[in-house]
């Protein structure tokens, strides 16, 4: 179990607990700002234009994070507030993107520590660039409660119809799929592979 690995790893531990909770903030704060800038300020109001985790996550998944290394997030959103397909699935793709634009930043800071043989950070720049890159494979997947459904679901209002009735089963069914599947090692197989070609990446540049 993960928190069995505070006492195995603590560095690793309280180092994956700070950067999935700071990740997964940024990941809804960027659905909040998104929503915001095309016209729906419903997650604002709420005040989810924070890096708060108590907010942006609660108390329930933080408790989940601690104890077993996963958690979400969710902010409100207002889809009456916004009409264009277009501005609707910006405001999906947003979180996603802040997850990748993170996989890159924590890449190329790991290259940087690297380079200076700064190695006490470098294990810390690692994960979080594994954390995001995890979180953008996870969530660009077409399944429904996800953001790559929500995407496509913005161009398609058969498949909105199909969500509001059916998320709850097909995800239940997508958990467990995650959990007795190779389909969990496969995406965290591609969060870290992600990771690995920015760190390729980069490490060429410098060489």
């Amino acid at each position: 179990m993960f928190i069995q690995q505070i006492s195995i790893n603590p560095v690793f531990y309280f180092s994956w607990i700070v950067l999935a909770a700071f990740s997964i903030c940024c990941h809804e704060y960027a659905h909040a700002y998104t929503a915001l800038r095309v016209g729906d300020d419903t997650a604002a109001r709420a005040g989810h234009l924070t890096l708060n985790p108590l907010v942006q996550m609660g108390i329930q998944s933080l408790i989940m994070l601690v104890l077993f290394g996963i958690a979400r997030g969710a902010v409100p959103v207002g889809l009456e507030n916004v009409r264009k397909p277009r501005n609707r699935a910006l405001i999906s793709l947003a979180g996603p993107l802040s997850n990748l634009i993170l996989c890159f930043i924590f890449s190329l800071l790991l290259v940087i520590a690297q380079a200076a043989k700064a190695d006490r950070v470098v294990q810390f720049l690692f994960i979080g660039g594994a954390v995001n890159g995890m979180l953008f494979v996870l969530n660009i997947l077409p399944v429904p409660v996800l953001d790559g459904f929500a995407v496509l679901s913005a161009f398609n209002a058969k498949l909105e119809v199909f969500a509001q009735k059916h998320a709850t089963a097909v995800f239940l069914v997508f958990i467990l799929l995650l959990w007795n599947t190779p389909l969990g090692s496969l995406i965290f197989g591609g969060g870290y592979a992600l990771q690995g070609f920015f760190v390729a990446l980069f490490q060429g540049l410098v060489a």
